[in-house]
Formats: C-alpha cells, sequence, structure tokens
C-alpha cells in the first residue's frame, strides 16, 4: 500500500469535525475498529489520518431514513 502524502496528513481533531462529530471519541472508536488507520509524521508523536480515507469512509443514513429505502 502506498504511503499517504505528509501534506495530506489530519489529525484527529480535525477529522471529527470533517465527519460532523462534536468530539474526537468517535474517531478514535473507528481507529480502534480498523475503519481508519493511523498514519506516521516525521518528528511527530501525535495522530495523524489519511484525509482521502477519512473523506472516503462511508456516508450514514439520516434519522429516520427516507422512504424510498423502504420499497414495498
Amino acid at each position: 500500500m502506498n504511503q499517504p502524502d505528509i501534506d495530506n496528513l489530519i489529525g484527529v481533531e480535525e477529522a471529527a469535525h470533517i465527519l460532523g462529530f462534536k468530539q474526537r471519541k468517535k474517531v478514535d472508536s473507528l481507529i480502534a475498529e480498523g475503519y481508519l488507520k493511523l498514519q506516521k509524521k516525521p518528528l511527530s508523536k501525535r495522530k495523524w489520518l489519511d484525509r482521502r480515507e477519512v473523506l472516503n469512509l462511508p456516508k450514514p443514513l439520516p434519522i429516520p431514513p427516507p422512504p424510498e429505502f423502504f420499497s414495498k
């Protein structure tokens, strides 16, 4: 697998903001469950994520789901 471009790495807090979460705890859960992979940045101890990986996560359905999801 290709290493992500260093300029394309974002922090967990920014990933939470992009995904619409108020806290980073949900992003930490996505990391723990294997949906997102932590990346390393030289000379940094922070947790980094690939922006493309965050943006490519599936979008959740709205609550309640639209009626077209319940076909007869």
